[in-house]
Parts: C-alpha cells; sequence; structure tokens
C-alpha cells in the first residue's frame, strides 16, 4: 500500500465516527452519508494539505459541505413550493414535529449560526479551543469571545424570566 493511502487509511479509520457524528447532530438520516463520504473525499484529493491533528480539519471541511448541503437543500424545498404552487406535489405539514421540540434545542436554532456551532463544537465535539477555532476558520481569540457570546446569549434565552436589562459599568440599569 503506497504512504498515501495508508496515511488516508489510518486518517478514515481514526476519525470517521467523530465527523458522522458531527454530521448526524447537523442533517436529517438520509444524507448524513453522503456528507460524510464527501468529506473524506475532499479529504483525500487534498490529503498533503490535512494536519496532523486531523479532527478540526475535518471538522471545517464537514461544516463547509454540509454549508452546500443546506444550500442544496434550500434549491430542493423551493422547487417543491413551486411545483406545489402548480398542484404537481403535496407538501405535508411538519407542525406536529417542529412542536415538540424541546426547549434547548429552539433555543440553540434561535442563536446565530456561528454561536451555535461554536457550542456544537465545544460542548458535542469535545475539541479543545485550540481546535474548535481551527475547525470554525478563525483564530483563537475570536473564537474564545464567539463561545463566551454564544453561552451568554443561550443562557439568557434558556432564563425562565427572560433577558437580564442591561446594565451601565456602575451596575444601575440602562
Amino acid at each position: 500500500m503506497a504512504k498515501s493511502e495508508e496515511r488516508f487509511t489510518v486518517l478514515y479509520e481514526q476519525h470517521y465516527d467523530a465527523v458522522e457524528r458531527y454530521v448526524r447532530r447537523r442533517l436529517d438520516d438520509a444524507a448524513v452519508r453522503d456528507v460524510v463520504a464527501e468529506v473524506f473525499l475532499v479529504a483525500w484529493r487534498r490529503l498533503p494539505e490535512v494536519p496532523d491533528d486531523a479532527l478540526p480539519w475535518l471538522y471545517g471541511t464537514a461544516r463547509r459541505v454540509l454549508a452546500n448541503e443546506f444550500r442544496g437543500a434550500g434549491r430542493r424545498a423551493a422547487l417543491t413550493v413551486r411545483a406545489a404552487d402548480h398542484g404537481e406535489f403535496q407538501v405535508d405539514d411538519h407542525a406536529d414535529e417542529v412542536a415538540g421540540r424541546v426547549s434547548l434545542a429552539a433555543a440553540l436554532a434561535g442563536l446565530p449560526e456561528p454561536y451555535a456551532e461554536a457550542l456544537r463544537l465545544v460542548a458535542w465535539e469535545c475539541l479543545t479551543l485550540r481546535q474548535a477555532a481551527k475547525a470554525a476558520g478563525c483564530s483563537l481569540p475570536a473564537f474564545a469571545m464567539r463561545l463566551h457570546r454564544a453561552r451568554a446569549r443561550l443562557r439568557q434565552a434558556l432564563s425562565p424570566t427572560g433577558p437580564a436589562p442591561l446594565t451601565t459599568l456602575r451596575g444601575e440599569p440602562s
């Protein structure tokens, strides 16, 4: 076996499960395998660029492949709506499914995507700040600030009393 094939085999065996979990948390079951396959195809094509600490790089690649998948899904949904307007398809009502979501999922979904992704990288994927920053494609200080803001917004969204009032530096309500 050639050295590059060996390296890829090790990369695949060590990280497939983690990449699959990462994708599965963000996508329905139907497309998970396709997205994971695309991630490893990119890794094979760009193998010389894959760093020794490959997992953050793979997560970053997965994030970009997922973005492409979401754009494609949006185009397919728009096509379905246009076709439904012409009476060719019937779109199911998913209100009951959406209504059954837990408050954490709703709060996470209400965050801006960079904040939600920061929380997922650290909490679900168990990456260090340095690894998560690399996966998110930003500097360590920028990621740390993003994570801090994400945690604050999530706490605020989950608070039963709603958001706390803003205060000035002296602690007085503004």
